[in-house]
């Protein structure tokens, strides 16, 4: 490693570059957030607010803003010039296991262990949708690069896409022989990535209309350094 960041009291689960590369924002198990400045390569920041592991971290699309989320249940959201927390995310009923920002930054979604994803307004800090509830915990999701879908998936292996203005499922993929704990958007939307515990990437073809069920792209259930379905 070119350099080696030490601050933390115990494992970093989450991490996070901002847009112009200046800062690194990280997530422990020892409760804080730390932003580290990658000229100096040291933290001039703690960030105290979550009173358990922090699960994960994320920087808003301008870079002011992030937002984190953990075991306390909440997920929180930060200005980087502020020790503490401009809101408090409470609505979950068990660890919030993954944050994203949508595109227009007033609104932040939260992936949970209680099986449920959560759309909250950043400006005043309230739920305004709930996707669920998933077959597993919700331990991966995305939002799409026009701000209009939501995907999210979790331990039981299958990935619920959902439109967010209406709330409605729009599709559920199913391929996945495990839990799937990284999803990805292409920048037109029109493909899906996830990969999951079961040694397999799978692509997906979103771009057409609503489907309730459906493979991956093409039918022919497509895996990337893995096993096929």
């Amino acid at each position: 490693a070119n350099a080696v960041c030490v601050g933390h009291q115990g494992p970093v689960y989450a991490t996070s570059v901002s847009l112009d590369n200046r800062y690194v924002l990280s997530g422990s198990e020892d409760g804080t957030i730390r932003l580290w400045s990658t000229a100096l390569k040291s933290d001039l920041v703690a960030y105290r607010g979550h009173n358990y592991p922090v699960w994960c971290v994320e920087f808003g699309p301008l870079g002011h803003y992030f937002a984190s989320g953990g075991h306390d249940r909440s997920a929180r959201i930060w200005c980087t010039d502020r020790a503490q927390p401009v809101r408090i995310l409470a609505g979950h009923l068990s660890d919030v296991d993954s944050v994203g920002w949508h595109v227009n930054c007033n609104y932040v979604a939260t992936g949970s262990s209680d099986r449920t994803a959560r759309l909250w307004d950043v400006r005043r800090g309230n739920c305004v949708r709930v996707f669920g509830a998933h077959d597993g915990a919700v331990t991966a999701l995305a939002m799409s690069n026009d701000g209009k879908r939501i995907a999210v998936s979790g331990d039981s292996g299958s990935i619920e896409e959902w439109d967010i203005s209406t709330g409605a499922r729009l599709r559920k993929l199913v391929g996945h022989a495990d839990s799937v704990w990284s999803l990805a958007y292409s920048k037109e939307d029109t493909i899906l990535a996830s990969g999951g515990a079961d040694c397999a990437v799978r692509l997906w073809d979103v771009s057409s209309a609503e489907n309730p069920t459906s493979s991956p792209a093409n039918g022919q259930n497509p895996s990337v350094n893995g096993k096929r379905g």
